[in-house]
Formats: structure tokens, sequence, C-alpha cells
């Protein structure tokens, strides 16, 4: 259920203009935090870390890639601890066992604009860093804003303003082509 609503909610998002990104054929993780079935808050710079390796979807973004063309991966961040080194290498492995190029691009910290990069069709951008003129990245960073989303959407029903460290998490592969779910539910 956690899965179908976080994806549900991202398919909204997708097809009524809140994915605002500053590059074409580009999407981000989103981390849908749940305490029981209420959704509490959603998050856009994620840890990818040990505790998201495990579980994490590599198979299903390569075939995402592979399904739509993409020979090339650029992985936008804004430091160098984040995706881990280990979370990193496991993805360089699986995009290079399927012949699918990977490198990545520092971008500065905010407030600075994420780039706007002319790439060919075959590239794909992924953004593991906060972009302020996101849509979904501001309701990421303000938790007032996503209330009044949630409060005014289908959705309703799955909010709760509920303070807790332990929470649920579905991340979901927020793009313009396809949202898929990269991980399913996981206490965090």
């Amino acid at each position: 259920m956690l899965e179908e609503v976080s994806l549900s909610i991202a398919n909204y998002w997708t097809s009524n203009g809140f994915l605002t990104e500053s590059n074409d054929r580009c999407g981000t993780l989103i981390a849908f935090d749940w305490i029981d079935d209420y959704l509490i808050k959603i998050n856009t710079n994620i840890d990818l870390s040990d505790l998201e390796l495990g579980g994490f979807k590599f198979d299903t973004f390569v075939e995402f890639l592979k399904k739509n063309n993409f020979t090339f991966v650029l992985g936008l961040r804004y430091d160098k601890s984040n995706p881990t080194k280990d979370w990193t290498d496991k993805l360089k492995k699986i995009l290079k066992s399927n012949e699918i190029e990977y490198d990545e691009y520092t971008v500065e910290k905010w407030p600075a604009p994420i780039p706007e990069f002319s790439v060919p069709d075959n590239v794909y951008i992924i953004r593991y860093s906060f972009d302020e003129y996101s849509k979904i990245d501001q309701l990421a960073s303000n938790q007032y804003l996503f209330e009044q989303f949630m409060v005014d959407s289908n959705w309703k029903e799955y909010y709760k303003n509920i303070k807790s460290e332990v929470k649920t998490r579905v991340i979901v592969f927020c793009n313009d082509i396809e949202n898929i779910i990269l991980h399913n539910s996981f206490k965090k």
C-alpha cells in the first residue's frame, strides 16, 4: 500500500507540472517517509548509503534506461559523500555490465541553481541534489507547503503531522518518462 500511494502521488506530480527539472531527460529520487499508514514528509536530497544499498532496485533502473535507449548516465551531486562510494560503485558496476556508461558532475551547493546541460538523446541525468526551482523539491524542503498539498489532495487521508525518528521509507524515481519504485518500504 505504501508503494502504491507513493507512486500514485509521484504520477500526479509528473502529469500536473510539478516536475520542473532544469534539464531534459532528467529525474530525481524521492523518499516518501511514512509512519504506519501516514505519509509524514518527502525528501529529494536523500541518503544513498548502506541501508539503501541492500534493497535498491538497480536492475529496475537499468531496465528503464535500456527500454528508453539511454547508453550514458550523468549523476549530479553536490558533495562526495552522498551517494556513498559503495552505492555509486554498485550502480557503476551494474551499468557497465549492461554497456551503459556513467559519469558525475559536482554541482554547487544550494542556493546555486542546477546548471543546464546540452546532452545528446542517449544521455540520462539523475539528480541527487536539491534544485530550488523544482516544485517537488519545494514541497520536500517546506513542510507547510507539503502539508497544504496533502490536505488539499486526493491523498489527504494518508497525511498526518507526526514527529518520529523511526519511519518507513519508499524511494520513487520521479521523471518525465515513467515513475518507478526503486526501493520498496524499509525502516529508516
